[in-house]
């Protein structure tokens, strides 16, 4: 994934890219200086293997105290990240025409206690008690590319309740605890409003968290959602034409099987040769039903289904279907499914970033540090998405895609 994997052709595309895709970027960054650690900083991101050390990036740039330079831009210089990541943010938005915006809650877990928001936790995919950062991630998702636009740390009260924690840390005054399905909210209401993006349908796997509560906190700030849920949630059908009748309260995974007999192909099975990569293989069933649930929705009217179940499987034979809650309620099944499966685009997407732009590696002490670095990581994650799916013709209106590493020629962003 290293620059360094490309040929010489190639990387004299992707360097002329690269600058250009800085410049534009970082283009609030009003010192040359914060310019050049940025890039640096971005450019160890992108080509160094394994972990993503301070020293290890420092060392790509030759000089007398890079690498005390370097750890201060990270760590102490007041550049607004924000205004970064709803720069980055538009230039996505024209490049890969999002139709949902992902939220994943993410658990990085580190073997110390200082760094900033590290606490020992029960981790439900762990199956134990864990050291480790709990962040919510927010993405732009299409069926063919995803980016991490914002990033939001879960601060526990044993850090936002320590005066002496929060001043080593820097913490900011506002900054409070809060829980994953509040600020999952409070971050998307956010974006759709201060940062100007177009409201969105929100997809977030559901399944290890208070669903009731994602629910109500969504639908209070009036934002569309599709929650991927547990089979064995409760629901009550509320549409008389299905067999089981009106009211009855059964799982949903019992009621979407209850359905397969009506359901219909909503996607075309996946062409011979096509990559692994989620929405190839998107041959599938699904079915949908107005339903009435136990979780309270602000927006509600009293005996009226606020919600719709959704059901999907890949072939006829499968027995365990995938199953979604949402508050749009006039779409069809197949629309539905698309702007679920975003939710697959993302997972595979962040195994690129946890694994390979060091999301995860972050060790410092400072809250404004933590947010610099997964800044610049989302920036490392967008550069490989721009240049490999076509997105240069964002940045060179002119240039056909095909003159790009892994451009489709013929796209326009």
């Amino acid at each position: 994934m290293g620059v360094s994997s490309f040929s010489s052709e190639q990387e004299k595309v992707s360097s002329e890219f690269f600058a250009r895709f800085c410049g534009m970027v970082f283009s609030s960054l009003k010192r040359r200086d914060q310019r050049r650690w940025a890039r640096l900083y971005l450019r160890g991101l992108l080509s160094i293997e394994g972990r993503k050390t301070m020293r290890g990036i420092a060392s790509l740039e030759s000089g007398p105290a890079v690498e005390q330079s370097l750890q201060q831009f990270i760590s102490q210089s007041p550049w607004g990240w924000i205004t970064v990541r709803r720069t980055l943010a538009g230039f996505v938005e024209q490049a890969i025409r999002p139709i949902a915006l992902v939220v994943e809650p993410l658990v990085i877990p580190k073997s110390g206690d200082h760094t900033v928001g590290v606490e020992r936790r029960f981790v439900r995919k762990l199956g134990r008690l864990a050291n480790c950062q709990q962040v919510v991630g927010v993405w732009l998702a299409s069926e063919q590319a995803a980016c991490p636009i914002d990033w939001r740390l879960i601060l526990p009260e044993s850090w936002t309740g320590d005066p002496g924690r929060r001043r080593r840390a820097g913490i900011p005054d506002d900054e409070v605890s809060l829980s994953v399905e509040e600020c999952a909210a409070e971050v998307v209401a956010a974006i759709t409003g201060a940062w100007g993006l177009r409201q969105r349908p929100v997809v977030v796997d559901a399944r290890e968290i208070d669903i009731g509560r994602m629910i109500f906190e969504f639908s209070a700030r009036g934002i569309p959602f599709v929650l991927r849920v547990p089979e064995s949630i409760p629901v009550s059908p509320s549409d008389p034409r299905i067999p089981l009748g009106t009211g009855r309260r059964i799982q949903a995974g019992q009621l979407i099987d209850a359905l397969r007999d009506v359901s219909r192909i909503v996607e075309s099975p996946k062409s011979a040769g096509a990559a692994q990569r989620p929405g190839n293989d998107r041959a599938g069933y699904a079915v949908s039903a107005r339903v009435h649930t136990p979780y309270r929705s602000s927006t509600a009217e009293p005996g009226e289904p606020a919600l719709t179940l959704l059901g999907a499987w890949t072939v006829p034979e499968q027995r365990s279907a995938s199953v979604w809650l949402t508050n749009i309620n006039q779409a069809p099944p197949g629309m539905l499914l698309r702007i679920a499966r975003t939710a697959e685009r993302v997972a595979w997407e962040r195994a690129g970033v946890t694994h390979h732009l060091g999301l995860r590696d972050f060790e410092g002490r400072s809250f404004r540090g933590w947010h610099h670095h997964v800044t610049l990581v989302s920036v490392a994650h967008a550069f490989w998405t721009l240049l490999s799916e076509g997105g240069n013709q964002f940045l060179y209106p002119t240039t056909p895609a095909a003159a790009v590493p892994g451009g489709r020629a013929g796209r326009t962003a």
